[in-house]
């Protein structure tokens, strides 16, 4: 069976979104984003656009979730619990970076993604990567011109808490599921050629395979703006993500680590804390808000926007 036209392009473009959207560590602007209220049917990632279309900025989602009265007086609570879901793309720019360090430390707590052992720190930036996702991800900084989140986010602060799973809990659970890095790639993969199948539309794919090409060895600043354009207009459309990783069946990269991770919020509100946030991949969100709403009783409240990604065209040099 040949492959559909688009098929290299989709296919590469589903595993940047792994890298990025739902990496094994956890982020991603412009001088000072604004934090701003959004529509009430937005998702966790967002591509903002001018008058004439154009796009704008990649944007993050915080969305609050908050307890209902009726939960909290089961539970005992006085004080309803909250828990904001603070999407990440794991590259992005230090004034984003700054903002989120801001926020942060309005929590009791903040749980954090990190494949590592239990207690781990993160490790100190400028020190390579370790790994196949963390050497990746660090070469993207360099492709798409942002910076590693790893390197800018203050992963040391007092309230910052790890939950997610240890490399042996991660490759046990994979073992379980007969799960490998081959097999997700091949997931993505099937699910591409699948939607191409199907005739539905990829964003962002438009790209022949001479001008990602192109764009891949080029130069400059505006080479960097088209790539981050392309793969904003991917990381937003998380039909691919979700139908390969998520669904009934689930998988280790998100459902497993997902359920670690709430684990350990029921720990923290067993502790007090009431002002919680989930600093994950916005790959990981749409799960957490179906297990938030089912098991903690929870409802969304609001939604504000970071911005992530600039995807304007850049200024003309001085001259």
């Amino acid at each position: 069976m040949p492959f559909p036209r688009r098929f290299a392009l989709v296919s590469s473009s589903a595993l940047f979104a792994v890298l990025v959207v739902s990496g094994a560590v956890a982020a991603v602007g412009r001088a000072a984003p604004p934090v701003v209220e959004a529509e009430e049917e937005a998702g966790f990632l967002r591509v903002s656009r001018d008058e004439r279309g154009r796009p704008v900025s990649l944007d993050t989602s915080v969305v609050e979730y908050v307890e209902t009265d009726a939960e909290a007086l089961r539970s005992g609570r006085r004080e309803p619990v909250q828990v904001d879901l603070v999407a990440a793309v794991h590259l992005g720019g230090r004034a984003y970076y700054d903002a989120l360090d801001r926020l942060f430390t309005e929590y009791d707590c903040v749980l954090y993604e990190l494949v590592a052992p239990p207690n781990a720190r993160v490790p100190k930036p400028g020190r390579k990567p370790a790994g196949m996702i963390g050497s990746a991800q660090q070469g993207l900084t360099q492709l798409l011109g942002l910076e590693y989140q790893l390197d800018r986010i203050d992963y040391t602060a007092d309230n910052f808490v790890h939950a997610d799973l240890s490399p042996r809990e991660f490759d046990a659970a994979m073992a379980k599921r007969g799960e490998s890095w081959w097999t997700m790639f091949t997931r993505l993969m099937r699910e591409s050629v699948a939607r191409a199948e199907r005739g539905e539309a990829t964003p962002g794919a438009d790209v022949g395979f001479g001008e990602m090409l192109g764009l891949l060895f080029g130069g400059g600043p505006e080479r960097q703006v088209r790539l981050r354009r392309i793969m904003a207009e991917q990381f937003t459309d998380m039909d691919v993500l979700t139908a390969a990783f998520g669904g009934e069946d689930g998988s280790t990269l998100i459902t497993d680590r997902n359920t670690a991770a709430l684990e350990v919020l029921r720990t923290r509100i067993a502790r007090g804390d009431r002002r919680i946030a989930i600093f994950y991949g916005a790959a990981h969100m749409d799960d957490f808000d179906r297990r938030l709403r089912r098991d903690f009783g929870v409802q969304p409240r609001d939604t504000a926007w970071l911005e992530a990604w600039d995807l304007r065209d850049p200024a003309p040099p001085r001259r």
